[in-house]
């Protein structure tokens, strides 16, 4: 009688461990999506955004900032210009908005079920780590593939020019 017990017990046990399959239904996919976005957010996923934003804009407006100014930019005003760049993004791009936006792109594209693999995914050691890194590990990636490409650079160019020569034949002798 004893081993029937503890072989209810431990039936019981790995029942209460096993969580119930998520529904796959919007609203699930919506609230497990919520709940991946805002683990992103506190990973530093919104953080990251904004710093990406201020580069691109950065990137636009350098040169016609100088023109403005009629001197180079100095890399004390760029590193301003660029918080001024993330401030005004931070100001509508809340961790609110990120949430709501993210989750709406991952509820049309993941189940409710892979979503909730995810945020178990993002709760671990490693998950935690991969989110606290992503921004390096997108700019480490970013160096890597534009290295290949310079390695490359020639016979990049001379397939494009062959490329667009056929796509484009009036321009093919320029």
């Amino acid at each position: 009688m004893t081993r029937m017990r503890v072989g209810i017990l431990a039936t019981v046990l790995v029942l209460c461990g096993c969580a119930a399959p998520v529904a796959d239904t919007p609203e699930a996919r919506l609230e497990q999506a919520r709940d991946v976005a805002q683990l992103e957010v506190d990973g530093g996923a919104l953080n990251d955004a904004l710093n990406l934003g201020a580069d691109i804009a950065w990137t636009a407006s350098a040169d016609a900032l100088a023109m403005e100014l009629g001197r180079p930019v100095t890399e004390q005003e760029e590193a301003q210009v660029r918080g001024i760049f993330r401030d005004a993004l931070a100001e509508f791009l809340t961790p609110e908005a990120w949430v709501e936006a993210s989750a709406a792109v991952y509820a049309d594209q993941l189940t409710a079920a892979e979503l909730d693999d995810l945020a178990r995914f993002y709760r671990t050691a490693t998950g935690t780590k991969l989110l606290s890194i992503q921004e390096q590990l997108t700019t480490r990636l970013g160096d890597a593939a534009e290295a290949i490409v310079v390695a490359n650079e020639a016979a990049f160019a001379a397939r494009v020019d062959e490329a667009l020569a056929e796509a484009f034949p009036e321009i093919g002798g320029q």
